[in-house]
């Protein structure tokens, strides 16, 4: 989406995150001039105009209290999450990944330079590395000859080419124009500047294209009896019920393209499977069985089963030998649908050993007096052999097989990086609560040094445990509070009864 100022002139870019939410640069607010200042920082109002949204009508956007973070002389900093005026539910948000010091990723950002209002894209740069004051910067490499980022860039997403994650935000105010290089701020650093940006931080997309499933065998058998037990394998991760709510399973025998896809309508109704397709596509599972006797059964592949996929649906191909018409087309579809799903678990493995290392770090200042279980689990490196196998399989391996341990390697790669995401959650929690006690147990303690009592025996009787239980390896914060609460209310009692 495109910033302007209320004269209409670009300042720069924005992402979407949410349904009313924009993250951008806090320099592009500021370049809207001192009359969209307050002493305190931005008042209001930015205009956003979507892009590449038609119908989608512009709206107005001000800083949202408490996520304004102004550039430093350093440039450190430089983000400000604006609140629209109206909310745009329709609209998806930028998919934020969070990893730490990526390099040598391929990506392409979108933003609006002068002369260009309506925005131009930048592909295939490349990231460098960290950079920038405190390395909160990664630099970018745009390739010439070509378009490159530059100043109109600020605020725009940048985009992993490979799967449409969004790894940061551009920050081109600081661009050397004559080398072509820029930087963006990674979404590890935004986030922890401003904390709230975490809630909309996930996992990389899946592709578009849904699970093509190739049997060869007997029909009856391996289609048939089998049919939604596979569907089920294929969509594991899903909600239950997900990917059979509508399924047909078609004879392709003797058919042609057309027939197939009447049939598969047939088997599920053209309106229904039309509008679930276009909304939950993983919900459409369609079997498609005799391929190989159908009277042209590329055709049939090109025509009927391939725009399935394409939508998202799952579809499972049955042929009766290895060697059968059609055959060959159709594990190249797979193959190079198991490329895509690597790709994505490459940068699924990269963030589960980010979240790993940075879960590690915290654990380590936070020791075990605030947390019993502060060992962090391990899993990255057995993803990362999970991964170096699947990558290195190679033609020589069936795709199936390879597309069978994709499906459990992102699963648990999934699985790992939530756990991770959520003992770092309750590392901090229990460090704040740990803080907390402490910090309210030495201001009473000074309260009633202050006030003469230092040499109560009972305040003493009380604030020793109290103590003692917040310096426990591990800490148990419940009884830890009791007792802080116990010697916080004797002392209140004795400075009321003075």
């Amino acid at each position: 989406m495109c910033l302007l100022d209320s004269s209409g002139r670009a300042l720069g870019a924005g992402m979407l995150l949410g349904e009313s939410t924009v993250l951008t640069c806090a320099h592009v607010v500021q370049a809207a001039g001192e009359e969209a200042l307050s002493p305190d920082g931005p008042a209001a109002q930015l205009v956003v105009r979507f892009v590449g949204l038609p119908g989608t009508p512009e709206a107005y956007a001000g800083v949202r209290p408490g996520c304004w973070v102004p550039p430093l002389a350093d440039g450190r900093g430089d983000i400000a999450l604006l609140e629209l005026s109206e909310a745009f539910p329709g609209v998806p948000g930028a998919p934020l990944v969070r990893l730490g010091a990526v390099r040598d990723r391929v990506v392409h950002t979108y933003g609006f330079p002068p002369p260009h209002q309506h925005g131009v894209w930048v592909n295939d740069a490349e990231l460098a590395g960290p950079a920038g004051a405190g390395s909160e910067w990664i630099q970018l490499n745009s390739k010439p000859p070509g378009e490159r980022v530059r100043r109109g860039f600020s605020g725009a997403g940048v985009i992993d080419k490979a799967t449409d994650a969004v790894l940061g935000m551009v920050v081109t105010e600081y661009t050397d124009e004559r080398l072509g290089l820029a930087y963006l701020i990674p979404v590890e650093t935004i986030v922890r500047h401003v904390p709230e940006v975490a809630r909309w931080v996930g996992e990389p997309p899946r592709p578009a294209c849904g699970p093509l499933v190739v049997v060869i065998g007997d029909r009856d058998s391996a289609v048939v009896r089998d049919f939604l037990t596979q569907v089920r394998r294929e969509r594991r991760g899903s909600p239950p019920g997900r990917g059979e709510r509508l399924a047909a399973i078609v004879d392709a025998t003797g058919k042609t393209a057309d027939e197939v896809a009447e049939k598969v309508s047939a088997g599920i109704s053209t309106e229904e499977v039309t509008t679930v397709l276009a909304t939950n596509p993983e919900d459409v599972a369609v079997a498609v069985a005799g391929v190989d006797a159908a009277r042209a059964p590329e055709e049939v592949l090109t025509g009927a089963v391939k725009p399935l996929m394409d939508k998202g649906a799952t579809v499972l191909v049955q042929f009766s030998g290895p060697d059968s018409p059609g055959v060959h087309l159709a594990r190249r579809w797979e193959s190079e649908r198991n490329a895509r799903r690597l790709d994505r678990l490459a940068l699924l493995v990269e963030m589960v050993e980010h979240e790993e290392e940075r879960t590690r770090e915290r654990a380590a200042q936070v020791g075990t007096r605030a947390h019993p279980a502060a060992e962090v689990p391990g899993p990255a490196a057995d993803l990362r052999l999970r991964l170096a196998a699947l990558s290195s399989a190679g033609e020589h391996i069936d795709p199936g097989r390879v597309r069978r341990a994709l499906t459990v390697t992102e699963r648990d790669a999934e699985t790992a990086r939530r756990e991770l995401v959520r003992l770092h959650a309750d590392l901090d929690a229990h460090a704040a609560r740990h803080d907390e006690l402490l910090g309210r147990l030495r201001a009473y303690n000074a309260k009633a040094t202050d006030a003469g009592l230092m040499e109560d025996e009972e305040l003493a009787e009380r604030y020793r445990p109290a103590m003692t239980a917040l310096n426990a390896h591990p800490a148990d914060l419940v009884a830890a509070a009791e007792l802080v609460e116990g010697y916080i209310r004797a002392v209140r009692h004795r400075l009321e009864g003075a």
